[in-house]
């Protein structure tokens, strides 16, 4: 599970990654040198081609670019799905990591979410796992960026928490129904439903997750 996990997370971030890599080091091979010689108080050659204005503003560019790649390096290892997952596990001694890959070898994947018997799995959420029995609503939120819009598939915990993950818009309403089939979980955008979770949660609790309960 933390290997796939692992993998899955780094080829989501690779390409910005790469990016920023190949940006950054462009940007300093070409210009860099220039730069430096610049702040020597020599004149570089290449102030023949291009402006001082350039050569500084495209180095900085460089640096920055470079220096944002190893912020997510940085962010990646210092926080990486095994410290996230060992974290859960000392706060959950009664559960061990082999309990963990057995519900994940047999969970139903929808897009980037494993939907196990007693746990949802996937990198996009920040915690890593979620205990589904901690689960009482699954709601989508929108969000515009420049380019067009991000979709979220939103957990509203029993503790009043909300998490949320990135998904592909075509799996928003598989995902949405495959937790509505629960006992327990609400599923869906009703405005009845935010104001109660978020205003009365005793209340929202007992239009389903608690009378679930008592079925089990």
């Amino acid at each position: 599970m933390i290997k796939k996990l692992t993998i899955k997370e780094w080829l989501g971030t690779g390409y910005v990654l790469l990016m920023c890599l190949v940006l950054g080091g462009t940007a300093l091979w070409y210009f860099g040198p220039s730069a430096l010689t610049a702040l020597r108080g020599s004149v570089p050659a290449l102030a023949e081609k291009q402006s001082m204005t350039t050569i500084y503003g495209m180095s900085a560019l460089g640096l920055f670019f470079l220096l944002f790649a190893l912020f997510i390096l940085g962010r990646k290892l210092s926080d990486s799905v095994g410290k996230r997952v060992r974290r859960y596990l000392e706060s959950r001694p009664d559960v061990t990591e082999e309990q963990l890959d057995s519900d994940f070898n047999a969970a139903e994947k929808i897009g980037n979410v494993w939907i196990g018997r007693r746990w949802t799995f996937s990198h996009e959420l920040r915690c890593i796992l979620l205990e589904n029995e901690g689960i009482a609503w699954v709601f989508s939120e929108t969000e515009r960026v420049k380019n067009g819009k991000n979709y979220y598939l939103c957990f509203g915990l029993v503790s009043g928490k909300i998490e949320r993950m990135q998904v592909r818009e075509q799996d928003l309403t598989p995902l949405i129904e495959r937790y509505g089939k629960s006992p327990r979980i609400l599923a869906g955008n009703n405005p009845e439903y935010d104001y109660m979770f978020r205003n009365n949660l005793a209340s929202f609790l007992n239009l389903k997750y608690n009378a679930g309960a008592e079925d089990k």
